[in-house]
């Protein structure tokens, strides 16, 4: 007999730690919706515990429960030990994936994501074409023709919007920086990474950021071979992919990290998952597959201390309070704001007030539920489980016609996506703006 002690995995670590007190479960996204233990927080950390022990065998019940968590992080928020409940649902998605394979749908949209080439041409593609696909209603694109299998997958939701040119084709290198009279201004030398719905959607959050960034007199740096972060597929249990993407990033990134002093985000998932899940994915592909991912984790080390939300290094680091000091107030009744708080910008990576007080020229009111999941949960909510993301985001939705804001805010396009969708299907009249198009509005940028 061996007596070599096998390692507790990520699945089993968290579960032997729950004391099994319940303060995760009044709150947690899915068991909002589905009153079950079993897709409740310390019902996730059981069966999977349960799998990892061999006393329950990966099922349909099994894949559906898993793959019902929002991965809102919620429970880690209340959870008396801050257990790692969203790490452990993630590694069980691998082991789900590995048994029952990426859907075909999934595959070609993880691919795409992964060559920048061929997703530019199909979004510019989508641009000219889209009249013809979607049909404008309210302002957002729905499709217009009943195609079985499209409509299967989109439903009767709202579609994001396309562009002729992606914020990636637009701008690349070093920029040309505004010229400020003061002399004694010491220019920084920010790279900013954009995020694909950012990048192919909601172009002018880029936009604004570099508007932004270029009043402040800094020097910006678009780095024009960064990959998709690979959240959609680190959701979804696709490992590998994710990991090619993370590697090909910090690859890339290592080449002129040292010329930057910081490196902004605009979206709370690309940049939660740059400083807190790259690691958790390299760790997860070591422990499935034996990599040593040790370099990787070395060079993700110094990449994350220079990383931050765009709206959390702009509040700390610039002096943008000044300049917003002496710009107008957009005070009156038709610029009534209320802020979504995005779960991976306030719950995971602490960033809520940064935005606030970015936003202080503008009428703020908070609406109920300011940090509650809006319903997004990645592509498996938004397709295979959409009816979940519908349930979530109609609270969102009226929690937002409730507070009689006239615009809503967040910075997070995934957030933007679905409370657009939530919006027009519950006939609330209420425009969605990032607050980087809103801080560049209020400079007259």
């Amino acid at each position: 007999m061996s007596n070599v002690v096998r390692p507790l995995s990520i699945m089993q670590k968290s579960a032997l730690s729950c004391v099994k007190c319940a303060k995760c479960v009044p709150t947690c996204t899915i068991y909002s919706v589905n009153r079950d233990e079993v897709t409740a927080p310390r019902g996730y950390l059981d069966i999977v515990s349960a799998y990892a022990e061999g006393k329950l065998r990966i099922d349909e019940n099994f894949k559906d429960s898993i793959e019902s968590c929002f991965l809102c992080t919620t429970c880690v928020t209340q959870c008396p030990m801050s257990l790692p409940i969203d790490v452990v649902i993630e590694r069980a998605r691998v082991d789900i994936a590995r048994q029952y394979g990426i859907p075909l749908y999934k595959k070609i949209a993880f691919f795409l994501l992964g060559n920048r080439k061929i997703l530019n041409f199909i979004f510019s593609l989508g641009f000219y074409f889209s009249p013809c696909l979607f049909k404008a209603q309210n302002g957002h694109n729905k499709l217009r023709f009943s195609i079985p299998k499209l409509k299967e997958i989109l439903g009767n939701r709202v579609i994001m919007p396309f562009q002729p040119r992606s914020f990636l084709q637009r701008y690349k290198g070093w920029l040309e920086s505004f010229q400020s009279d003061s002399a004694s201004v010491t220019q920084q030398r920010i790279g900013i990474y954009i995020g694909c719905l950012s990048n192919y959607n909601y172009v002018n959050v880029g936009v604004s950021l570099v508007k932004i960034l270029q009043r402040l007199d800094v020097q910006v740096f678009i780095p024009s071979k960064q990959e998709c972060c690979g959240a959609p597929a680190f959701f979804s249990g696709d490992i590998r992919n994710t990991t090619r993407l993370i590697k090909k990033n910090l690859d890339y990134f290592a080449t002129f990290l040292d010329e930057l002093d910081a490196i902004l985000i605009p979206e709370a998932t690309c940049a939660s998952m740059l400083k807190l899940d790259w690691s958790h994915a390299l760790e997860i592909e070591s422990e499935v597959f034996g990599i040593d991912n040790t370099e990787y984790l070395k060079k993700l080390e110094l990449l994350t201390q220079k990383t931050f939300m765009a709206s959390e290094w702009l509040y700390k680091h610039t002096r943008i309070m000044k300049l917003l000091q002496d710009a107008p107030l957009w005070q009156d009744t038709e610029n009534i704001i209320t802020y979504h708080d995005p779960c991976h910008a306030r719950k995971t990576l602490k960033v809520f007030q940064e935005p606030r007080q970015l936003l202080r020229n503008f009428t703020m009111v908070e609406m109920q539920g300011s940090n509650v999941c809006c319903g997004f949960g990645g592509v498996t909510i938004q397709s295979e489980k959409y009816h979940l993301a519908k349930h979530v985001g109609d609270n969102k939705a009226h929690n937002i016609a409730k507070s009689g804001a006239h615009i809503v805010s967040a910075e997070c396009s995934a957030c933007r996506m679905q409370i657009n969708d939530s919006l027009v299907r519950n006939n609330v009249n209420v425009d969605f703006k990032h607050p980087l198009e809103l801080i560049a509005q209020n400079l007259g940028l």
